[in-house]
């Protein structure tokens, strides 16, 4: 839901630039550019994969020749194989292995797509896109907001930096002019650019807190290492009764079980010198040891988001073709844990219970010249869900 809104991210990208550069260098390397065309989640795929085989799974071709020794026999295999085990990073990382990290992203989308209510939603999302999309077309603009939108506040909570670069989109600007425009309630909750998870949640509890006073009907949206601080607000530091109000959270390619750049940031000799640039950079380095993998998947254990709340993960899941160039290098160094969006692992976006909308053919920084218009099918598609519980099978 960012686009150019997270996407651009221009100081984040620098800091995750740092993490993924100073270390020792690895052998440079070229990944296997093959071209392949197929649909994922609703959406027309042309790129290039690592593999042969993930070309022919994106493709889905061959179905009439699935005897064991063909393409789709293997995969058939593979896919019964890997079905019974949880859908996380360890099964993900292994499924790499056997294969290739696109294999395993495509592998990724379709398994989440197997669940009745992601499915329900992904569909829903394309048609209302399409749909916002007609309208456009036809410069019927006030047409593109649902009715059931407009009884919500929506408490957009901001990324790394946003204060600092207030061009680079952290702040959900672009969204927040287009929704306001089109006359939807929107407020940004004033979080501290380069706080820790702690010190950003204690800060969100109390604005969901205050909110809640004066609008008993909220819509949390957060990014990227919001959706961290986002989770620990709503799910143990908020008591019982102080999440009423808040009916949905998405969260936007969400940090929520950290990144392994941040650990490899917090190795040493990284942990002696990257610090100290940090400080020329004029960042803190302060929030970097709450990302780690280690950190945050412990957090994670320790928290209980209220079954009330409608949580939707907006996930990016890129092939390696569609990387951009300024995220590649931390792209290619995360291969080696699994499908990655180029800055953490697509199984760490997910939250238990949550609803997962996939957004194939992009990185992390969502760069989408349509990302406004799918911000917008995304609002409506959570609030036409929120008046009509009984869409959800969860």
């Amino acid at each position: 839901m960012r686009g150019r809104v997270c996407s651009d991210f221009a100081v984040c990208v620098r800091v995750f630039a740092l993490l993924a550069f100073i270390a020792p260098l690895e052998p440079c390397v070229s990944d296997p550019a093959i071209p392949a065309t197929g649909r994922l989640a609703n959406t027309a795929i042309s790129t290039t994969v690592d593999s042969a085989l993930a070309k022919e799974y994106l493709a889905g071709a061959s179905s009439y020749d699935a005897g064991i020794g063909s393409p789709m026999g293997r995969i058939a295999l593979i896919e019964e194989r890997f079905r019974g085990r949880p859908l996380d990073w360890v099964t993900l990382k292994k499924l790499s292995e056997v294969t290739s990290p696109d294999f395993a992203t495509i592998y990724f989308i379709k398994r989440c797509l197997t669940n009745y209510s992601n499915e329900l939603f992904q569909t829903a999302y394309a048609n209302e896109f399409q749909r916002i999309e007609s309208l456009i077309q036809e410069r019927a603009w006030l047409g593109t907001v649902r009715n059931s939108v407009r009884g919500y506040r929506f408490l957009f909570i901001p990324g790394f930096h946003y204060l600092t670069d207030p061009t680079s989109g952290a702040d959900f600007l672009n969204q927040r002019t287009l929704m306001r425009a089109l006359g939807i309630d929107v407020q940004l909750a004033a979080t501290q650019e380069d706080g820790t998870i702690e010190e950003n949640a204690q800060i969100i509890a109390q604005t969901i807190r205050s909110e809640s006073r004066y609008h008993p009907k909220l819509i949390l949206v957060s990014t990227s290492k919001s959706g961290p601080e986002t989770a620990l607000a709503l799910g143990r530091i908020l008591g019982p009764g102080e999440t009423n109000s808040v009916r949905a959270w998405i969260s936007v390619g969400g940090l929520i079980r950290g990144t392994p750049l941040a650990n490899r940031a917090m190795a040493l000799p990284q942990s002696w010198i990257i610090p100290l640039i940090f400080s020329l950079q004029k960042v803190s380095f302060r929030s970097v040891p709450d990302l780690t993998t280690r950190a945050s998947r412990a957090r994670m254990e320790s928290i209980r988001l209220p079954q009330h709340i409608l949580v939707v993960e907006y996930v990016a899941a890129p092939l390696s073709g569609d990387i951009a160039e300024d995220v590649r290098a931390r792209y290619r160094y995360l291969r080696k844990y699994g499908p990655n969006d180029g800055l953490t692992l697509l199984a760490d976006e997910l939250i238990p219970g949550g609803v997962t909308i996939i957004e194939p053919g992009v990185d992390h920084f969502y760069r989408d010249p349509e990302i406004n218009m799918k911000s917008l099918a995304i609002a409506n598609v959570v609030a036409g869900a929120l008046n009509d519980r009984s869409s959800l099978r969860r």
